[in-house]
């Protein structure tokens, strides 16, 4: 008797449990965690919104501190080779003195990586500086843990030595 009642448990459990592994890991909603990760300058607060629908990818993120706040959002589709977000403002400009150059666009290109554990993008961007226009590249790398509590962001840009970290915890 107890053998057929557990396979019915099992049997219905097993929906929920597909359902559960067929969204990605990475989709949900972030807060940054300080503590653990590359100092924020010029931002104290970052909470990131992760959305996963098909090939389309989009990144929402909110910057803040105190009663100052920047958001943006991403749009990618994986399924092409690359995307052209405009940006008109570059918040990671940590007392750099370096800005957005003219054409306000930066190009992306988006992979999964590590069967959907890993989002990892490529993106060029033209940063005005005083000693005039300079390329960048930005490689970022957002991998989820394997329990999918804990998001890390790794990101590479061509004009520093050491990459920066910023690690999340997941509050959806």
């Amino acid at each position: 008797m107890k053998r057929p009642l557990l396979l019915l448990l099992a049997l219905l459990a097993s929906p929920l449990t597909r359902a559960e592994e067929s969204r990605p890991l990475l989709a949900g909603a972030w807060k940054f965690d300080a503590a653990r990760s590359t100092e924020l300058s010029p931002w104290k607060n970052y909470d990131l919104v992760i959305t996963v629908d098909g090939s389309l990818v989009t990144l929402e993120r909110k910057l803040a501190w105190g009663r100052r706040e920047y958001a943006d959002r991403m749009a990618l589709d994986l399924g092409q080779p690359e995307t052209a977000v405009p940006i008109a403002y570059w918040p990671d400009n940590r007392h750099l003195g370096a800005y957005v150059g003219d054409n306000q666009t930066k190009r992306v290109r988006a992979a999964w990586l590590d069967a959907g554990r890993i989002l990892r993008l490529s993106s060029d961007l033209v940063l005005e500086t005083q000693q005039g226009p300079r390329a960048v590249n930005i490689l970022s790398d957002y991998k989820v843990s394997a329990n999918g509590a804990q998001l890390t962001l790794t990101e590479l840009r061509s004009t520093r030595n050491r990459p920066v970290v910023h690690v999340f915890t997941r509050t959806k």
